[in-house]
Parts: C-alpha cells; sequence; structure tokens
C-alpha cells in the first residue's frame, strides 16, 4: 500500500513539475507567433521588427526588436531578451531561487537592453546592466501580475541621474481593468545652466475598461521639488499631494480631472530687490476638461492659495476660476513637430528667430480655426489694503483663415474685455516696484532711501496722470479699471489707450 501510494506521489509530482510544463512549452510555440500578431495589429507607437522564440522543456527563450515610430532612423532598435518559465509550478523558477506555490500557466522575465534606448552614454554607465527588468505572472484565469524595476543609473555626461523605480501592475483578463501603483526615488536632471532635482514619489492608479468605454483614476504622494537655472534663480515646493480621473466614453468624448493639494512654494532670483523672493503658503488646484475629435471642448480650473508672500508684502486668502476652450490640440502638436524640426536646422540667431515668426504666421490659421477662447470667470486676492477682484474674458474668432494673413485683421479677430478693482496700496506697492527698478538702472549708484523717494515721487505723479486721462476711477479705497479690447484697438475706461502706452504714462510721456 505504501509502495503505491509512493508511486502516485512521485507520478503526481512528475506529471506537475515535468509532463505539464512540456505540454505548456507546446502550447506556447504554437501561440506565441499569434500573440505577436496581434502586438503589430494593435501597436501605434511601435514596430515589432523581430519576434522569435525558442522552446525548452521547462522553459523556453525569447527576443523582440521593436522600434519607435517617432524615434531617430538612426538609433538602434530596442532588444528585448524574454525567459518563459512554464507552469503550473515552474521548476526553473525554483531551481533559481524564485519560491512561490500559486499554480500560474506561465511566469515571464524580460530584460531591456541598453543598445538603441539610450545611446553610447547610457551603455557606459549600465556597465551591460538591463535598462529595465519586469516579471509576468500568467495566470490561468487570465489575469496578469507584473513587477518591474529599473536600476539606479547616472548618464556619463551627468546630464541625468536616477535611483531608479518600481512597479507593481495587476491586470484583469482580457484587459479588462488595471490596478497598480508606481514608485519613483529620486531623480535629477541637467541641462545647460538648468537644474531640476525630485525626491521620492508614489503613485496610485485604478482603471477598468469595456465596450462603453473606459476609465482611469488614482492618486499620488509627490516629493519635495527643486528647479532653478544659474543666474536666475530658483523654484522650491515641498511636498505634495493630489488626485487624478480620466474616462472616454463610446462617442469618443475625453474627460479628465486632476485635483493637486500643493506644499510650500518658495521662489527666489539673485536679484537684491524686494519682488526678488517670495512664498505661496500651499495652495489648492483642480482642472477638469473635455476633449473630443483632437480638441479641447473646454476646461475648467480652480486655483485657490492659503497666503502668499512677495517681498516684504503678505496676500491671501486668493481664488481664480477660470475656463478655456477652442483649442485644436492636435494642430498644436503638429505645430510643436514643425518647430522643433526648425529649431534642428536653423542655428541660434537672428535669422532664426526671422524663421520661427514666419512659421508662427503660417500656423496661426490651423492653430486658431476653433476660434479659442479664455474666461477669468473670477479673481480674488486678500491684501493688506483691501481686496483685488477682478473678471474678464478673450476671444479669438479663428472661422475666416484668411483675417490672420495681414496684422491688422488679425487683431480685428481678437476681441476681450476686463474688470478690475484694485485698493490703493497695492496699486501703490506695484507701481512703486516697476519704478524702483527703472531708477536704479538710470541712478548712476545713488544711495537705496534717495531711489526709493524718487520712485515714490514719481508714482504720486504717475496716478495723478492716470486719474486725469481717466486711465483710474477712484472706487471708496481703491481704483476700478474697465478695460476693452476692440477692433484692434485698447481702451481704458472708455479712452483710447494712445502711443506709448500704460509706460508712457507712468513715465510722463
Amino acid at each position: 500500500m505504501k509502495k503505491w501510494l509512493v508511486i502516485s506521489a512521485v507520478g503526481t509530482l512528475g506529471f506537475l513539475f515535468l509532463v505539464l510544463p512540456i505540454l505548456v512549452g507546446f502550447a506556447l510555440e504554437r501561440g506565441y507567433p499569434l500573440l505577436f500578431e496581434r502586438v503589430r495589429e494593435s501597436a501605434q507607437k511601435f514596430d515589432v521588427l523581430e519576434a522569435s522564440l525558442d522552446r525548452g522543456l521547462l522553459d523556453s527563450s525569447a527576443v523582440t526588436r521593436i522600434r519607435s515610430t517617432s524615434a531617430d532612423s538612426g538609433r538602434a532598435p530596442i532588444r528585448l531578451r524574454h525567459t518563459w518559465a512554464h507552469g503550473p509550478f515552474p521548476l526553473s523558477e525554483w531551481l533559481g531561487g524564485h519560491f512561490f506555490f500559486s499554480p500560474v500557466l506561465a511566469v515571464v522575465r524580460t530584460e531591456v537592453d541598453p543598445d538603441g534606448v539610450g545611446g553610447a552614454e547610457l551603455v557606459a554607465t549600465l556597465a551591460g546592466q538591463p535598462v529595465a527588468e519586469a516579471v509576468v505572472y500568467v495566470n490561468f484565469d487570465g489575469t496578469l501580475d507584473i513587477e518591474a524595476t529599473t536600476p539606479a543609473f547616472e548618464m556619463a555626461d551627468g546630464g541625468f541621474m536616477s535611483e531608479g523605480m518600481r512597479a507593481e501592475v495587476a491586470v484583469l483578463g482580457g484587459v479588462r481593468g488595471v490596478r497598480g501603483k508606481l514608485e519613483v526615488s529620486p531623480w535629477a536632471m541637467r541641462e545647460g545652466s538648468g537644474r531640476a532635482g525630485f525626491e521620492s514619489s508614489l503613485f496610485r492608479f485604478h482603471g477598468v475598461h469595456s465596450s462603453a468605454g473606459s476609465r482611469l483614476d488614482g492618486s499620488f504622494d509627490l516629493g519635495a521639488v527643486r528647479l532653478g537655472q544659474e543666474g536666475r534663480g530658483e523654484v522650491r515646493i515641498s511636498e505634495s499631494q493630489g488626485l487624478f480621473k480620466a474616462s472616454r466614453a463610446h462617442n469618443e468624448l475625453d474627460a479628465s480631472s486632476l485635483t493637486i493639494e500643493l506644499g510650500e512654494v518658495r521662489f527666489s532670483t539673485p536679484d537684491q530687490e524686494p519682488l526678488s523672493r517670495g512664498s505661496i503658503g500651499g495652495g489648492h488646484l483642480q482642472l477638469d476638461a473635455r476633449t473630443g475629435s483632437g480638441r479641447l471642448e473646454e476646461m475648467q480650473g480652480v486655483f485657490s492659495l492659503d497666503a502668499l508672500t512677495w517681498g516684504e508684502e503678505t496676500f491671501g486668502p486668493g481664488l481664480a476660476r477660470v475656463t478655456l476652450s477652442g483649442m485644436d490640440l492636435s494642430a498644436a502638436a503638429d505645430f510643436r513637430e514643425a518647430l522643433a524640426a526648425l529649431e534642428a536646422s536653423e542655428p541660434a540667431s537672428g535669422r532664426s528667430l526671422e524663421a520661427k515668426a514666419d512659421l508662427l504666421r503660417e500656423w496661426l490659421p490651423a492653430l486658431l480655426r476653433a476660434s479659442p477662447g479664455f474666461n477669468l470667470d473670477r479673481f480674488e486676492l486678500e491684501g493688506p489694503g483691501g481686496k483685488l477682484v477682478g473678471k474678464g474674458w478673450l476671444k479669438i474668432d479663428g472661422r475666416d483663415p484668411e483675417a490672420f494673413a495681414e496684422e491688422t485683421t488679425a487683431m480685428e479677430a481678437i476681441e476681450g474685455r476686463a474688470e478690475w478693482v484694485v485698493p490703493r496700496s497695492m496699486l501703490h506697492a506695484w507701481v512703486d516696484a516697476f519704478l524702483i527698478g527703472v531708477v536704479a538702472a538710470e541712478s548712476g549708484g545713488l544711495p537705496r532711501e534717495e531711489i526709493v523717494a524718487m520712485a515714490e515721487f514719481m508714482r504720486d505723479m504717475a496716478v495723478g496722470r492716470l486719474l486725469d486721462a481717466g486711465m483710474l476711477q477712484v472706487q471708496d479705497e481703491a481704483y476700478r479699471v474697465e478695460v476693452r479690447f476692440e477692433q484692434g484697438v485698447l481702451i481704458v475706461n472708455g479712452k483710447l489707450l494712445g502711443p506709448g502706452g500704460l509706460s508712457g504714462l507712468l513715465m510722463g510721456g
């Protein structure tokens, strides 16, 4: 009896660990070409150049070569190396030290060769390591469990450094849904005099897909961010959190939203002027967008902040509600490609600027054909001397492409209005800041106190001229300004703003 039990146990184990894996290998050999034929048909941004499989008894190996359709034609294709461990209990995985006891159809380990990904510099810094590694557990119910990682590396020229990433994703059978998380370790980037640094961040997401449409939502925790440019200043943002959501219905109308709880933001420049530094003591940003047929139908945004410190003044709380509509996203993407091609072919010179201007004039009819509009539905900002309040709108009529052939007719296609109520102390502080810079540039090294006194005197004169010209109207302890742009003409409080504009009135022109 014991003998038969032992024989049965050995036979069962042999069937599970030897016979079934061999049968899975034969099934894989037959199904592999069909699998990558589907990939070729569905891939829009990649061309599958090669997909070969070498079947073994307990495991198989495969190589895939793909090239991005938008990549430089001179760059080598990306090569993926796969190892397929046959289930249901992959003996080759156990022999490699990877123990798990849930039955699976196969375990696929993939490595991305550095050739063709980042050029010679990336190959040198990785010293033969794969650019990325992934493990896919193919379950019998059609679901996939994916674990992917990238190693820590640094570009040879020091332009980019990453401490690696890790992703865990679960895909429901038939790609009916997906859920997972992405952990991003600190990374930094340098280009020219610009610098950017990001601390560890975490992204969580969940998506569903059906014949009725698709939906993706998630949340994220962003680490501290530091952005700067040598000689020009920097911006620092503390840890922030947010939510995102996107959906697409069967009628191809996309809807998406983004919500961010912003941490403290600090900004500064090398200048010694008071307005060269400041901070935002926390804020909230929410964007809701609808797109369809390559156009942004409408995007509504709300931004609020708790406190704004700028120079020696503190403002807040503040709120802004905006609406953007009629943006042709497809035309904008095509224009960016044309501009990038021009920048690659033209050196940084006066001729390059002229060529960019010509290119913009050429593309204006396409960029504006959806008649873009911008609405500032509400703006409020508390200040030491009262509340700044404003609203307005701007609309560009893009129905007639010929209107943008000439500057005069192009300006006539633009129409806008705005109303502002500005506290006196706030307006005086802004005019002072403008005039202090002008006086300091022409003073020849006068003491700071004298520069400030001269600027205050000039401010009183400038405000008086604005009041006399009707560009400002007194409303309690504030100034009221109504601005219109019609037929290419700027009108302020019913008065035509003539040659020299606002700076001429401020400087006495």
